[in-house]
């Protein structure tokens, strides 16, 4: 947020993707919501009038559709079929098994009037290290809604949100059962609590198979702890 992207140079970390523009992301954008190597949703996120931008609370507009939306038929044939497998070896992670929770953000790139199967669609980003639950937003603060908390999601979208969390449990058991290996125990003694509660998390099992932990960060020089935080201290989809 500093524009130090590319301080230091390559050495430092410094970096800049070199990336087409695409003008019809006017028209929003698709984000492919996967659990492993599933698709369990998709959002077409359209920028408010006049911008280009479709990230949650820049007044973006988002409809929601599930795995088998037959408009999208070709471009989701082909991610799963076709690129899918490629994606890890690409970035050198072939032993690595692709992300739990993660999303895959298209822009159409083809002129207007294309045929759908000779559409050309441009990954403009992966994201797997602070994907949300969009039908949880409602439990996110901001300025005008300072005190939003988990009963602020609407039972409907509790009922989507809980069978997302329900696929990924699926398949973080499924990873964990099969040849997984803990580099051991992390000691958590300099972690501070700060959530003032855990209204909204479910309890622990009483006999779990495995053991993991919900590590979060709050950033106490920002509002509310952060962009992504509920009234309590929790992230909004925890």
């Amino acid at each position: 947020g500093v524009g130090k992207y590319l301080e230091g140079g390559r050495a430092a970390g410094g970096q800049l993707v070199d990336q087409r523009f695409c003008p019809r992301i006017v028209e929003g954008e698709l984000r492919y919501n996967c659990v492993g190597s599933a698709l369990v949703g998709i959002i077409h996120k359209k920028p408010a009038d006049g911008g280009i931008s479709a990230v949650g609370g820049t007044g973006s507009f988002y409809t929601y559709y599930g795995p088998e939306e037959v408009k999208f038929k070709s471009l989701t044939t082909n991610f799963l079929e076709r690129d899918l497998p490629k994606v890890m070896p690409a970035l050198g992670l072939a032993a690595e098994p692709i992300p739990l929770w993660w999303t895959t953000d298209f822009i159409l790139a083809s002129p207007v009037g294309t045929p759908s199967e000779d559409e050309k669609w441009i990954v403009g980003e992966f994201n797997c290290s602070c994907v949300g639950i969009s039908k949880c937003l409602a439990a996110y603060c901001q300025d005008t809604t300072p005190n939003a908390c988990y009963t602020d999601i609407s039972a409907e979208d509790l009922v989507d949100a809980d069978k997302y969390g329900d696929i990924m449990g699926e398949v973080a058991l499924k990873i964990l059962s099969t040849g997984f290996s803990s580099s051991g125990p992390v000691d958590i003694s300099s972690l501070s609590r700060v959530a003032k509660d855990d209204f909204g998390l479910y309890p622990q099992p009483g006999k779990p198979l495995f053991k993991g932990a919900l590590a979060e960060i709050y950033v106490r020089s920002q509002p509310f702890g952060g962009s992504d935080k509920s009234s309590n201290g929790h992230r909004y989809d925890s």
